[in-house]
């Protein structure tokens, strides 16, 4: 099955069809940002999404995960997200990011948590933590679903 006739994502969608979508996204990521920095998405499903991402290269001349990493990671794992629960096309609109601590070394783990599924709008929470499961992050995401129907 192409990705099309998988999508979209549902709360009844089983676990294999969300593993294959998320063997598919690893080729639509070649040559992209989230190969570039890293980014491995983990699992999908109808009300979250898990995704990490090395420290290691994703740093700021401090030695510290670059907050703009953070955010990256962040729009990344719920613009993805809510192109699988829409099955459309989806741009960031609107994201807000607070950041509590800072890591140094291994992985950033992210997961996006879905607010709201609307028509037009999808809003996510994204966490992420340290391999020892300390907060680092928060981000907030907005999403616009391109060319949903009136």
């Amino acid at each position: 099955m192409t990705e099309d006739e998988l999508l979209p994502l549902t709360k009844d969608t089983p676990p294999e069809v969300r593993a294959q979508l998320v063997a598919g996204n690893r080729q639509r990521n070649a040559g992209t940002l989230l190969e570039r920095v890293g980014i491995e998405v983990e699992d999908v499903a109808y009300d979250r999404a898990t995704a990490s991402i090395p420290v290691a290269g994703n740093t700021q001349p401090f030695g510290l995960f670059h907050g703009g990493a953070h955010v990256v990671i962040a729009e990344s794992l719920a613009s993805l997200h809510s192109y699988f629960i829409s099955g459309r096309p989806v741009v960031g609109v609107d994201l807000n990011a607070t950041h509590v601590r800072a890591a140094k070394d291994g992985h950033v783990h992210a997961t996006a948590t879905l607010n709201h599924h609307g028509r037009t709008m999808i809003n996510h929470e994204v966490r992420m933590t340290d391999d020892e499961g300390r907060l680092l992050s928060i981000v907030r995401i907005t999403n616009m679903v391109l060319g949903a129907k009136r």
